[in-house]
């Protein structure tokens, strides 16, 4: 397997730190890519991170290229779980002469680390480059559903140019079409154009406000457990637990909150690939902010471990049904409960031509308890409506 636009990034420290590292810790249990060692044999390794120090086209997010170099540091100092898989450290993705280039580079890894049935961690660089993982499921020829997690929706302008700030107008305008659902989590209502959200209300897509989730995180996990790409934007975070964001916020997810939602994606059995952008380690003396994002990755690790083979891999005959009836919309709802996760299903009426993934969509014990209530869940009605 040869990428050109490739190449680990060997600078002395990283070197060091490797070197230094104790025994036992992840600096010394990854599988490196080298230039020694070349590049692992993905088809053995379940996780790949990789780095792009790319920022070129960011409006405000200048210095995160140097991200994965900081965070590299805390990560290598963490001792891994009880896991049975393979990590791979695949190093940063070389700037191109453009950030086009860059893109295309980033893109291309990504079909061949999916391909090989592995899943891409990657770590910006700034937020448009998330682009470059959303186009690498064209390549696969699969509708895509997307979470991101985020204080702010990035739908500007799709006919400005491509920006941290307009990235998922680009997304949606992007050919050839991939996108199926778009669920975004943790927005900030005071930084979000009413517009915007009639836009995500109009095209069924999921919207959830920093207040639906603060608190109660454990309600965004059939979202994340919707999602095939999860993408983080680290002003997701508050500020004191992530300092490392140049438009930060007082309000936001806490540091246990992220953690607990990478641990979430790790546990999906539909989800195959990760970001995380927009952290400055400029802006982050203390390495506080590095801290948490390596941390919030041990915590995917961790839930990659827990997963129980849970549908699309298992057939719904393998699950417990429910059925509610809600005589006053003369409408029947049809729950599964996994005997092997205890997670929950919710059946959507099956269309022509639909991707029989979207046929069982992920819900929580809450939809359930909604519909006995005598209430169609929303997350039920947006599925409906998205499918006709």
């Amino acid at each position: 397997m040869t990428f050109n636009n490739f190449s680990y990034r060997k600078q002395k420290e990283y070197v060091e730190w490797l070197e230094d590292a104790k025994p036992g810790t992840l600096g010394r249990t990854l599988v490196i890519h080298t230039e020694e060692a070349g590049l692992p044999d993905l088809r053995t390794v379940r996780i790949a991170f990789l780095g792009i120090p790319e920022d070129r086209a960011s409006t405000d997010q200048r210095g995160t290229r140097d991200a994965s170099r900081a965070v590299r540091k805390e990560l290598y100092a963490l001792f891994p779980g009880s896991w049975d898989f393979s990590v791979a450290d695949l190093g940063d993705i070389l700037p191109g002469r453009d950030t086009v280039d860059s893109m295309a580079a980033l893109e291309e890894l990504c079909v061949e680390i999916l391909r090989c049935n592995c899943i891409p961690f990657v770590l910006g660089g700034s937020s448009d480059l998330s682009l470059s993982l959303y186009r690498a499921y064209s390549h696969l020829e699969q509708l895509v559903n997307v979470g991101v997690a985020h204080s702010r929706i990035a739908l500007g302008q799709d006919s400005d140019p491509l920006s941290d700030q307009n990235v998922l107008s680009h997304m949606l305008t992007a050919k050839p079409y991939s996108l199926y659902n778009l669920a975004h989590i943790g927005h900030q209502a005071y930084y979000v154009a009413p517009e915007v959200l009639d836009l995500f209300e109009k095209m069924h897509f999921h919207a959830h406000r920093l207040g639906e989730v603060r608190g109660q995180i454990q309600e965004i996990e059939p979202l994340v457990r919707d999602a095939d790409l999860m993408i983080f934007n680290n002003h997701v975070v508050r500020m004191a637990d992530a300092p490392g964001q140049s438009n930060p916020s007082p309000n936001g997810l806490t540091a246990e909150e992220l953690c607990a939602a990478m641990r979430y994606a790790g546990m999906s059995d539909k989800l195959t690939s990760v970001g995380y952008f927009d952290y400055n380690p400029q802006l982050d003396p203390t390495r506080q902010n590095a801290q948490l994002i390596a941390q919030a990755f041990w915590y995917f690790l961790e839930g990659v471990q827990w997963r129980k083979g849970d549908y699309p891999l298992r057939p719904k005959a393998d699950y417990t049904r429910f059925t509610v009836l809600l005589e006053s919309q003369s409408q029947e709802l049809i729950f599964y409960k996994s005997p092997f996760s205890g997670r929950w299903w919710m059946e959507v009426p099956a269309h022509p031509g639909q991707d029989a993934r979207q046929h069982l969509m992920p819900c929580s014990l809450k939809d359930y308890e909604l519909a006995q209530q005598g209430e169609i869940p929303d997350r039920w009605w947006k599925a409906v409506h998205k499918a006709l």
